[in-house]
C-alpha cells in the first residue's frame, strides 16, 4: 500500500484540542479570562469558559486520517454490508412465513372446531314446528329462549356454526 504513491502520514495519537491553563480557574490564563466575563452560556453549561472546537476538526486537521480508503477495502465493506443485509432480509422473511403459518394453523383449527361443534349439536338438535311456533315460544321460559340457536356460515373459516338467535 505504501508503494502506491499515497501520503504515509501517521494517524493522530495525541488530541489537537489541548489548551493550556485550568479551565475551571479562569484567572490562570489570559485567553480563558477573556471568555470568562462574557456572561452566562446559552446552553447553561457554566463550566465551558472558552469556545469549544468541533470533534470533526480532529479528523480533518491531519491528512492521514482524512485519506480515502483503498478500492479493495471499500469493496470488502460493500460485500460485508450486502451480506448482512441479505441475512437480515432472510431472517425477516422467515419470521413473516412463521407468522403466516401460525395464522393458517389457527384458522384451520378454528374451522375444524366449529365443524365438530356443529356436527355434535346437530345430533341433539330439536327443530321447532313452525305451525305451532307462536304458542311454543310463549310457553318457553327465559332460559329456554336463550338456548335457541340458528345456523350461520362463518365468512372467515367457511364453516357452518350455531349462533344465538339474536346475534348478528
Amino acid at each position: 500500500m505504501s508503494g502506491l504513491g499515497r501520503n504515509t502520514e501517521d494517524t493522530i495519537t495525541t488530541p489537537n484540542q489541548h489548551f493550556e491553563g485550568n479551565i475551571l480557574n479562569p484567572s490562570s490564563d489570559p485567553s480563558i479570562k477573556a471568555h470568562a466575563s462574557k456572561g452566562r452560556n446559552t446552553s447553561g453549561r457554566s463550566w465551558k469558559l472558552r469556545p469549544q472546537k468541533r470533534a470533526s476538526s480532529l479528523i480533518t486537521k491531519n491528512r492521514a486520517n482524512a485519506r480515502s480508503k483503498s478500492w479493495e477495502a471499500r469493496q470488502q465493506e460493500r460485500a460485508l454490508k450486502a451480506e448482512v443485509k441479505s441475512a437480515q432480509q432472510q431472517m425477516m422473511e422467515e419470521r413473516i412465513q412463521a407468522k403466516r403459518d401460525r395464522r393458517e394453523r389457527r384458522l384451520e383449527n378454528e374451522r375444524r372446531r366449529m365443524e365438530n361443534e356443529y356436527n355434535n349439536a346437530k345430533k341433539s338438535m330439536q327443530t321447532l314446528n313452525h305451525k305451532k311456533l307462536g304458542t311454543t315460544m310463549r310457553a318457553m321460559n327465559k332460559k329456554q329462549l336463550r338456548q335457541i340457536k340458528k345456523t350461520r356460515m362463518n365468512t372467515k373459516t367457511g364453516a357452518i356454526e350455531f349462533v344465538g338467535a339474536y346475534e348478528k
